[in-house]
């Protein structure tokens, strides 16, 4: 997709979210996952330039997501796949280096519990963009924070045999573990991208809680392999922020992450 393309597709967004505020009403029973990647971090294949947040917005999404919690008592924080028809939770894909320096401690000052799903290939890759081991069990100790996987090598699964998308799965989980010394039942898919019955090689992988990149809410009937999210990108407003929280842009889709 263009970056022109994508900028017109967004606009329309903005505006039918807008319209939807108007017309709809709230609705706060189901829960919601708010999506995020890298902070003042190029992140490669982003050519729309939505998956880098500026630090700024990063904050300003963060205060607004605090102001929508003060504001409407029905809806609250709660860790990834506690209660997925409720609250609020918040994730981060990838494990860039920044979700540690930056976005833990703005998210500390709000008292806010996020998840971070991490893929061993990458934090062994040497990239500094990204966390290494020492910064990955540092991010473990923050009483906030739970940590998944997404897919050991970050290769989009469908690109994978059933057998070799098991041993990937299984060899992140057990990868992690070693590293945080916890229990991993979580994980992303990377890319978004989730193959035909891929539900059944993740629960066989010993996972229970997985979330893919299918855009919306989750209410008690949700397939807790394929929760969907909510994605926050570099240059939404505040309002665009909220308007996503409260469920105003969930007729947008499917769309898919990096």
């Amino acid at each position: 997709m263009s970056s022109l393309f994508f900028g017109a597709k967004r606009s329309v967004a903005v505006l039918a979210g807008e319209v939807n505020r108007c017309l709809i009403p709230r609705s706060f029973s189901a829960g919601r996952i708010a999506a995020f990647h890298a902070i003042d971090t190029q992140v490669d294949g982003d050519i729309n330039g939505i998956y880098n947040m500026t630090s700024k917005c990063f904050k300003s999404h963060i205060l607004a997501i605090n102001e929508a919690l003060q504001r409407h008592d029905e809806l609250s924080l709660l860790q990834f796949g506690k209660n997925p028809s409720k609250g609020v939770s918040i994730t981060f894909d990838d494990g860039y280096a920044t979700t540690l320096s930056m976005a833990a401690p703005v998210l500390a000052k709000f008292g806010m519990p996020f998840h971070v799903f991490v893929s061993p290939g990458l934090v062994e890759s040497g990239d500094p963009r990204l966390m290494d081991r020492r910064q990955l069990k540092e991010l473990a100790q923050i009483p906030e924070v739970t940590i998944g996987t997404h897919g050991y090598h970050h290769v989009p699964l469908s690109s994978l045999p059933p057998l070799r998308q098991f041993q990937d799965l299984s060899a992140a989980k057990h990868w992690l573990e070693d590293i945080i010394q916890i229990p991993v039942t979580t994980m992303s898919y990377p890319f978004g991208d989730t193959p035909e019955d891929i539900q059944s090689v993740v629960r066989e992988s010993g996972y229970s809680v997985a979330a893919c990149s299918i855009w919306g809410f989750n209410d008690e009937q949700a397939d807790r392999l394929m929760l969907k999210r909510i994605d926050f990108w570099n240059g939404d407003a505040p309002r665009i922020a909220i308007t996503k929280l409260l469920g105003y842009w969930n007729w947008i889709g499917n769309r898919s992450q990096v």
